[in-house]
């Protein structure tokens, strides 16, 4: 995920597509680069968190009818379902699973006299997949690195050929035999405290560790400082076993768990770095050519397993005391005397995504006073993606059969409500950024609020990010919900605290781009500051999610209450639900 600066409410004219976007795009990137400049946010007023508004007696049956209907035996059925099988954007089994949640959505939404229909929209982008790839140490001593994922005899899908397919998408192709230096996280104070010690990366493999800012702002930094390649790793300190108990006895990643990724340098401009699909190119959009939004160096990711012989064997300064990880000897920086070999043969390819959404119509639909409310979730997954992304795809799944039991009651939206499964999110939000930017003109005189859903189910805390004009509607929504485990009201349960977005998932063309207001809501790991251990994974599967990750599925169906809640409050009364003055305050 990128970490960036503050959002910015709907305007109601186009920014200006190159001077006045640049300007903007790369305020964020200072802040997304700049960890000093993010902060945790604020905690909410005792206000804020007190006597909720309750829905309207008109509303309360409704309500209620909704919420009886998402289920954790319905939640589980479509995550062990969509998870029987790797679909990866731009392969078969990307296609299968649209058609799979096109059906899907065609089912629960089904009324008589609603006027429900579910589009596909299929553009072409390019992509990335792996040929082949080989990290070996050449000195002190000689070894070649697995680059593999173990199986895991409990885990039923772990014996896939991507296991041995790790990559990150958008290296560049290579052969490159170099000494290492060690980054820490690859941020531009990690740089600078190496170049405060006399330690260069220029012509070196340069090695950095997951977390704290996205993978393509490690590699961009690494890059403009003359890196001859870099290798990311997943050390155990971030989501390993210092956090915990491994997988599959626990939910931290193992000695093989690798995290997959897109390189791309999103920062700079989401989307489809080549935009086949549009008449403007990434330059006329964003500034930038194509060639600059991805790496001209290789890239690869590995595990912490995979990491340790060459992190042993490092010599030079010690690391200072930020740069320690989680392994049991003292860290150095190098260069050397570990010299690896790094080979990536990728091949690109121009292929078709498939986005599904569908149209619920409002009672205006078809007109000029025709409004709408958006709900979205991306499907495709590096290989399984049981919690990231298909949790989410499970409650979208629950949410459109709560909204199609109030269709056939009679209920009609005043707004038109979308419900979209996005293709590409992985490979740079590149589904997603294609529909907003196809129906822009239509997305800004009509879409009022974005209601997002990426990773819905990684542990039982929910996480908030919002704009500022939605943060009520969010904590008046949780306050009509209880949590499962505590038996708490939700907003109790959670105690408010909602984050200010910036990008890092499908809400960013809409509320980046386009100034739509907007959520994204997340169930994550108590008390963690990393992701969940097993993100982008072989392992991040449905054997992880029903042993560990949510064994009664009772978070996918609460993911699911919430989001609808929100979802026919936005688009079922009458007064749009933005509240200004939280702006202002």
């Amino acid at each position: 995920l990128v970490s960036s600066s503050g959002q910015t409410e709907r305007s109601g004219t186009p920014l200006p597509l190159h001077t006045a976007k640049r300007a903007q795009r790369d305020a964020s990137h200072a802040l997304a680069q700049d960890p000093g400049a993010c902060h945790a946010p604020d905690p909410p007023s005792a206000a804020a968190l007190s006597s909720p508004s309750s829905p309207s007696d008109e509303e309360k049956p409704l309500e209620k009818l909704f919420l009886s209907v998402p289920s954790a035996a319905g939640a589980r059925e479509t995550l062990k379902d969509i998870t029987g099988y790797d679909h990866l954007a731009g392969t078969e089994g990307c296609r299968k699973a649209a058609l799979y949640v096109r059906n899907k959505l065609a089912s629960a939404l089904a009324a008589p006299g609603a006027g429900v229909v579910v589009e596909m929209h299929t553009p072409e982008v390019l992509l990335q997949y792996p040929v082949e790839r080989s990290v070996s140490m050449v000195a002190p001593e000689i070894w070649e690195a697995p680059l593999t994922e173990d199986i895991v005899d409990s885990d039923t899908t772990s014996d896939t050929p991507w296991r041995n397919l790790t990559f990150n998408a958008y290296s560049a192709n290579g052969n490159v035999t170099a000494e290492v230096v060690y980054a820490n996280y690859g941020r531009p104070d990690d740089f600078e405290a190496l170049e405060g010690l006399g330690v260069t990366v220029k012509g070196k493999v340069v090695m950095v560790r997951y977390g704290r800012c996205f993978r393509g702002l490690k590699v961009m930094n690494a890059e403009r400082r003359g890196a001859a390649a870099v290798i990311i790793y997943s050390d155990p300190a971030d989501d390993g076993f210092t956090q915990g108990k491994v997988y599959p006895d626990g939910p931290w990643r193992p000695r093989t768990g690798v995290q997959r990724g897109s390189a791309q340098f999103a920062s700079l401009c989401a989307g489809d770095v080549a935009r086949i699909y549009s008449k403007a190119s990434a330059l006329d959009l964003c500034g930038y050519a194509t060639e600059d939004l991805v790496p001209k160096i290789p890239v690869l990711p590995m595990s912490w397993g995979d990491a340790e012989p060459i992190l042993r064997r490092l010599g030079g300064a010690d690391a200072p005391g930020g740069f320690q990880g989680g392994l049991d000897f003292p860290y150095k920086l190098g260069p050397g005397p570990s010299v690896v070999r790094v080979m990536v043969e990728s091949t690109m390819k121009a292929r078709a995504i498939w986005n599904v959404c569908a149209v619920v119509p409002g009672k205006h639909y078809g007109t000029e006073d025709d409004r709408m409310v958006l709900l979205g979730n991306h499907r495709d997954a590096w290989v399984f993606g049981a919690s990231d992304p298909n949790s989410g795809t499970s409650a979208m799944i629950e949410v459109a059969k709560g909204i199609g039991r109030l269709l056939r009651k009679g209920w009609r939206p005043h707004r038109t409500m979308k419900i979209c499964s996005w293709d590409g999110e992985e490979y740079g939000l590149l589904g997603s950024t294609a529909w907003g930017e196809t129906y822009e003109e239509e997305l800004r005189a009509k879409a009022v609020s974005y209601f997002n859903m990426d990773v819905a189910v990684a542990g039982t805390e929910l996480v908030v990010g919002a704009s500022p004009s939605l943060e009520k509607l969010v904590r008046e929504a949780a306050a009509s919900l209880t949590d499962p485990v505590s038996g708490k009201p939700l907003l109790e349960a959670w105690g408010g605290l909602i984050r200010t977005l910036g990008t890092g998932s499908d809400y960013t063309v809409f509320l980046d781009r386009i100034g739509i207001p907007s959520v994204d809501l997340a169930f994550k790991p108590q008390g963690s500051n990393s992701s969940y251990g097993l993100y982008h994974s072989v392992y991040d599967s449905f054997s992880w999610m029903e042993r560990v990750g949510d064994p009664a599925f009772e978070y996918h169906a609460l993911a699911a209450r919430l989001w609808g809640l929100l979802a026919i409050r936005a688009a079922g009364r009458s007064v749009v639900e933005v509240h200004p003055p939280t702006v202002a305050g």
